[in-house]
């Protein structure tokens, strides 16, 4: 402790001795005694004896990292003194200089600069923890803390970093869908025709704020199919078994229904439950009728189309208030005899409020029930019959006089009352009803007297299934509605029939008026196309629905549905968009393009399941073209070329000549002309491959020849791959003209094997381009001579003077694609007797020794190749064809060095 002590002493002696010396060399005051004594005691803020000037400048002058050792002009003796206390003590002082001038000089790292995202979260935490590592702590306490402090601050950040990306993906996302629902609603509503039926692009991405439905996109199986359109298509598969094996058409919409129930969706379930419900609009028109825009207005059709609408609402509120009844029996206090009646009763025990049984009039009726609400629930319920037995003891003069027409209607075979009760009742209404306060008697009033249609009702009509049913209630339907234009509000009528609402005025009302943002289709897509469904606008549900990406399945195979049951509209022309309207019909009659929607949704899977495509454009079959085609044909055509499944699809030809059944056999179609009419589609596409197999296929042997025949002209003359230099063979890859040589070949001889029937001259045509294509083939080996001694025995062109006049007047029976290809035959002639007049005289060049083994070419043989050559360059210029410049220069430049 005491050499402790001491080193401590001489520490602070020294350190105030060149204190003293450094004041006296700045030229300040010596510090006082009791200025040294406060800095002994170690008080932290001794007192200063110089002004803020000589302060300035003093530290001006000891600052290293302005003012230069050379200019600070300290004395060394400071420099040596600082040395040896710091050295004493472990520091080095030159190298603890070095360390804080390039602390100094380090860039502090800055957070939240645009752009400057770090690549990873580790990143951002090192650069997060540099940025507030501003200053290293004194204490582990102090270390720990700012430790602390800089991981909660990189977090934060990082955070802050990931929150902004994802926010800004979901708003670009967003702005996406955004704009492709903007664009699908331009493109439907497109009038123009369009110029190709099977020109047609997928549509566009779900948004993703369409989250009510959709649990129904499930896992994807093979080929891009889920299981829900996988179920969809064997009912549909059996459908069509059912029509073709048996000539049965079974409801289509009830197998639908019960796919639906296994996916386990509701909201999907209740859809196909409507869409069965409407589909039984069938039963009550013709077999066409519902096909045609003009038989909408008709009243049969708008009866039978409110009828089975009203039907399914009041189906579905008995068992709402079957479900609300039994889960409060309690309060429900049913009992009595079982019946429509009763559970009005214990439906008011539970949903009756105070307020609206503060307005009730005209007494109870049976089991105490308020004599209106039981009313009025009774024909919400579709229970007419009941009602009117529900106030049997009740004298009230309007009660007796309800209790009247409602036994009326249940007589009446369209449960309406008589012309004479509705105009009593609507007269009473308009006099004392109207103004009651009883909800439920002014409701009631309107059912059965069909007037007020503008009223809504709002007190006791609360959801949007009580709002359809009321006003399906009110439609009038007694008469056609014609093709009049619809007014643009129900309440423009004219005098001679006022307060009366139509179901085309309806319709007008909640597609056009009303529309897709009164119903936040977008949020509740299923809820809008159940309203257009049950006020009997199919086309524009199916329409609409087919918008969203996720339920586009559905929306096509209700469009199937419908169309099986005669009750879809379609266009007459097959080009049209997808939802459009004849000039001449009213504007509530829309057409939907089946076609157009089918192709659209085959589309996705017709290459990887062509068999359940073909059993989807099946359906297409009564359809025409405006030419005339059949719909189904032209589909069966573009799915096969798009797939190309043509074995598959088509079937087979075997090496005996007998053909292997394909997907079409099973459709009752004529497999010939379907097979052409692929086979023309591939020939207009330029697939002349595909054409001939598939004109083959068809037993069109002409064709076939034909076909081959312009494809050998155009590569006959080309080297083969297969040729390798000096005539040796190699292995290659198929060329064009490998692939046609060989197709060529297969054919002839199936067709020599078991005849054809094609004309001669086409059959003689090709093989005499298939000895060409051998000419050639000789010729790019360098076999000369073999080449020129087929060339002789085909006797197509001249190889002496004697020949010319008789080749030249044969050449007139010779086929064009013959002609196309005798240039190359010239040139192949002319090379192929230079090269060998060329290797004869070459060998009459004696070298020395070898003269003894060197035999001369005879005189004849000399002018023999001579001459033919002279006759194959004047049978080029009597030949009645135009030679181009530089095959005929190219015959004269041979001649002429061969003679």
């Amino acid at each position: 402790m005491a050499s402790s002590e001491r080193s401590l002493t001489e520490l602070l002696q020294a350190a105030q001795h060149m204190t003293t010396k450094a004041d006296l060399t700045f030229g300040g005051a010596k510090p006082t005694a009791a200025a040294a004594a406060r800095e002994v005691a170690g008080e932290e803020l001794p007192r200063v004896d110089r002004s803020l000037a000589q302060l300035v400048q003093v530290g001006e002058f000891l600052w290293p990292g302005r003012v230069g050792r050379e200019t600070a002009k300290l004395p060394t003796d400071h420099e040596a003194h600082a040395s040896i206390l710091l050295g004493s003590r472990g520091l080095d002082l030159p190298h603890m200089t070095t360390r804080l001038t390039s602390l100094a000089s380090a860039p502090e790292p800055e957070l939240g600069v645009s752009g400057a995202v770090p690549v990873s979260g580790a990143a951002t935490a090192a650069a997060a923890t540099a940025a507030f590592d501003v200053s290293q702590p004194t204490s582990i306490a102090a270390f720990l803390r700012q430790h602390r402090q800089n991981a909660i601050v990189a977090a934060l950040h990082a955070a802050n970093l990931q929150t902004s990306r994802e926010v800004e993906d979901v708003y670009w996302q967003q702005q996406r869908c955004e704009w492709e629902q903007s664009k699908q609603s331009l493109l439907a509503a497109f009038t123009q025709a369009g110029n190709d039926l099977l020109n047609i692009t997928l549509p566009s991405q779900a948004s993703i704020t369409n989250t009510e439905v959709h649990k129904t996109g499930s896992s994807l199986v093979s080929g891009g199919l889920s299981s829900d359109q996988l179920a969809y298509a064997r009912v549909l598969l059996e459908y069509n078994k059912q029509v073709l094996c048996h000539g049965v058409r079974p409801n289509l919409a009830d197998g639908m229904y019960q796919v639906a129930q296994s996916m386990h969706d509701q909201g999907v379930s209740e859809l196909w439950r409507v869409v069965v419900a409407m589909s039984q609009v069938s039963s009550c028109v013709g077999n066409n009728e519902g096909r045609t825009a003009t038989h909408r207005t008709k009243a049969r059709m708008m009866t039978a189309v409110t009828h089975h609408a009203r039907t399914f609402l009041q189906e579905k509120y008995t068992e709402h208030m079957r479900a609300m009844v039994y889960s409060d029996l309690a309060r429900a206090a049913l009992g009595g005899v079982p019946g429509l009646v009763g559970l009005v009763k214990g439906y008011l025990g539970v949903t009756l409020s105070p307020e609206l049984s503060s307005h009730l009039e005209d007494g109870q009726g049976v089991n105490g029930a308020p004599v209106w609400p039981l009313l009025f629930y009774c024909l919400r319920a579709g229970g007419i019959k009941e009602a009117s037995s529900a106030a049997p003891d009740n004298n009230s003069p309007s009660v007796l006089e309800i209790i009247a027409a409602l036994q009326q209607c249940s007589r009446n075979e369209d449960s309406r009352v008589s012309p004479e009760t509705e105009k009593r009742l609507r007269l009473a209404y308009k006099r004392s009803v109207k103004t009651m306060r009883d909800p439920f008697k002014r409701a009631v009033y309107c059912v059965l007297a069909r007037c007020d249609v503008t009223e809504d009702h709002g007190d006791i009509v609360t959801t949007t299934d009580d709002y359809l049913w009321l006003k399906l209630t009110l439609v009038d339907t007694s008469a056609d509605c014609g093709n009049a234009n619809v007014p643009s509000t129900p309440t423009v009528v004219t005098a001679a029939k006022q307060d009366l609402l139509t179901l085309p005025q309806l319709q007008h009302m909640l597609y056009k008026q009303y529309g897709e943002s009164h119903f936040n289709a977008y949020e509740q897509p299923l809820l809008y196309t159940t309203v257009l469904l049950l006020t009997g606008q199919f086309e524009a549900a199916i329409e609409f629905l087919r918008r969203n990406d996720r339920l586009l399945c559905h929306a096509v195979h209700i469009a199937i549905a419908l169309y099986t049951n005669r009750i879809l509209c379609v266009p007459q022309a097959l080009s049209a968009p997808l939802l459009s309207r004849e000039s001449d019909e009213p504007e509530c009659c829309l057409r939907l393009n089946l076609a157009r929607l089918m192709l659209l949704y085959t589309r996705q899977f017709e290459a990887t399941h062509p068999h359940e495509a073909l059993h989807y454009c099946f359906l297409l079959k009564d359809q025409k073209t405006s030419t005339g085609e059949d719909v189904f044909l032209n589909c069966i055509s573009e799915l096969a070329l798009h797939s190309r499944e043509f074995d598959l699809m088509l079937g087979k030809l075997n090496d005996d000549g007998t053909r292997t059944p394909g997907i079409v056999d099973n459709f009752n179609v004529d497999v010939k002309e379907v097979t052409e009419l692929v086979a023309r589609d591939s020939e207009k596409k330029g697939l002349h491959e595909d054409a001939i197999r598939l004109y083959d296929l068809a037993k069109n042997h002409e064709k076939v020849i034909s076909l081959l025949n312009k494809l050998l002209s155009q590569v006959v003359h080309l080297s083969s791959p297969n040729i390798g230099n000096g005539g040796a063979t190699v292995t290659a890859a198929g060329s064009d003209r490998e692939r046609v040589l060989e197709l060529a070949c297969s054919v002839g001889l199936r067709f020599r094997s078991h005849g054809h029937n094609a004309t001669q001259q086409s059959a003689s045509t090709m093989h005499l381009l298939l000895d060409l294509a051998t000419v050639f083939d000789l010729y790019h080996a360098h076999r000369y001579q073999e080449a020129v001694e087929v060339i002789q025995r085909l006797q197509l062109i001249a190889l002496t003077r004697d020949e010319v006049e008789t080749r030249v007047s044969g050449l007139t029976s010779v086929a064009s694609e013959v002609k196309d290809v005798l240039p190359s035959v010239l040139l192949a002639a002319i090379t192929s007797t230079y090269h060998i007049y060329n290797n004869s005289t070459a060998s009459t060049k004696t070298d020395g020794a070898n003269t003894s083994f060197r035999t001369p070419p005879s005189r004849e043989n000399t002018k023999h190749l001579q001459g033919q050559a002279r006759a194959i360059v004047t049978f080029a210029g009597m030949i009645p064809l135009r030679l181009h410049a530089d095959v005929n220069a190219r015959l004269v430049q041979l001649e002429a060095l061969i003679n």
